[in-house]
């Protein structure tokens, strides 16, 4: 196999993973808004904090691997640098995103007690949607690539 060869073969399987590991991430903070979307319609709902749990691992798996990959493509790729505005963007606004992403979690799990009741319904709206816009901000930043020509 030529050298050319194996680095495509390790950019396509990078992207791959990095990719889908955005594709987790934006599934966990889906499954987030449909838990709390079902607290809010069926208060007494048992059902919908069981789902706590699954959003958790998936969120953080999806969002470790976006991360980590992403990285790991930012340092493979010749034409991209760590340094480069919207990799920086999008490492800045995953931080913010883990944050609150663990913040609802932690949430979710003190639940546990009182099934079915959300402490601060105004305050988990507002994470909630905070949480989104930021998720499709890392997409739209990934997307795009604001200042690459």
């Amino acid at each position: 196999m030529r050298s050319g060869t194996v680095a495509s073969v390790g950019y396509s399987t990078l992207l791959f993973l990095h990719v889908l590991g955005a594709f987790a991430m934006v599934a966990g903070a889906g499954l987030f808004v449909a838990i709390l979307l079902a607290l809010r319609r069926h208060p007494g709902s048992v059902v919908a904090p069981r789902l706590v749990p699954a959003a958790t691992i998936i969120w953080g798996v999806g969002s470790l691997a976006a991360i980590l990959f992403g990285i790991w493509l930012a340092v493979h790729v010749s034409d991209y640098s760590i340094t480069d505005g919207w990799i920086l963007t999008a490492i800045v606004l995953w931080v913010i995103a883990g944050a609150i992403g663990g913040r609802i979690s932690t949430g979710y799990r003190a639940l546990r007690g009182a099934p079915g009741a959300v402490a601060d319904q105004g305050q988990a709206v507002v994470l909630h949607a905070v949480l989104v816009l930021t998720v499709l901000l890392i997409l739209i930043d990934m997307i795009y690539k604001p200042g690459v020509g």
